[in-house]
C-alpha cells in the first residue's frame, strides 16, 4: 500500500469526517469563522479556553473550532499591536512602544506577571479587537460561507 493512500485513509478521511461531523456549509463556516475570530484575541494563551467555552456554549465542533484557533494562532502575535494602536486611538491614551519579542518573552517567563505588568497594553489591544472582531468575524463568515457552499458539497469518498 501506498504512503499516501495510508495517509488518506488513517488520517485525512478521519480527519474531514471529525470536522463534517453534523455540519451544514454554514455551520462550519460559523465555527471556523468564530475559532479564526477568537484566535486573535490580544491576551496570550487564552484562546484555547475561548474556543473551547465557545464551542460548548453554543454547541459547535470542538474539534474544527480548535483547528481553525492553531491554524489562525501566528496571527494573535501579528495583529496585537494594530489592535492596541486602535485602542489607543479609540480611548486617546498613548503607551510607551513594546516590541514583539517583550511581549512574548513577558507571557513566556510568567503568564500572571506579564498581564500585571502588561495590563494597560493589553486592556487596549483587547478594545482595538473588541472594534474589530465582529466585522472581521462577519467577513469570514460570509466568505467561508460562500466559499463552503460552492465547493463543500463533497463526500468522503470524493475528497
Amino acid at each position: 500500500m501506498k504512503a499516501s493512500s495510508i495517509f488518506r485513509e488513517k488520517i485525512y478521511l478521519p480527519l474531514i469526517n471529525l470536522l463534517k461531523q453534523g455540519l451544514s456549509p454554514s455551520k462550519l463556516a460559523l465555527v471556523i469563522a468564530l475559532g479564526m475570530t477568537l484566535s486573535v484575541f490580544p491576551v496570550i494563551g487564552t484562546t484555547t479556553l475561548l474556543c473551547t467555552l465557545a464551542a460548548i456554549s453554543f454547541r459547535l465542533n470542538l474539534p474544527a473550532i480548535q483547528i481553525a484557533n492553531y491554524v489562525a494562532f501566528p496571527l494573535q502575535i501579528i495583529l496585537f499591536f494594530p489592535f492596541l494602536q486602535i485602542g489607543e486611538r479609540i480611548s486617546g491614551k498613548s503607551l510607551e512602544a513594546i516590541s514583539e519579542s517583550t511581549l512574548i518573552s513577558a507571557f513566556n517567563a510568567d503568564f500572571f506577571q506579564a498581564v500585571q505588568e502588561l495590563f494597560n497594553y493589553l486592556v487596549l489591544a483587547c478594545l482595538g479587537w473588541v472594534l474589530v472582531s465582529i466585522p472581521l468575524f462577519s467577513i469570514l463568515f460570509f466568505v467561508l460561507k460562500n466559499i463552503f457552499n460552492r465547493y463543500g458539497k463533497f463526500s468522503t469518498s470524493e475528497v
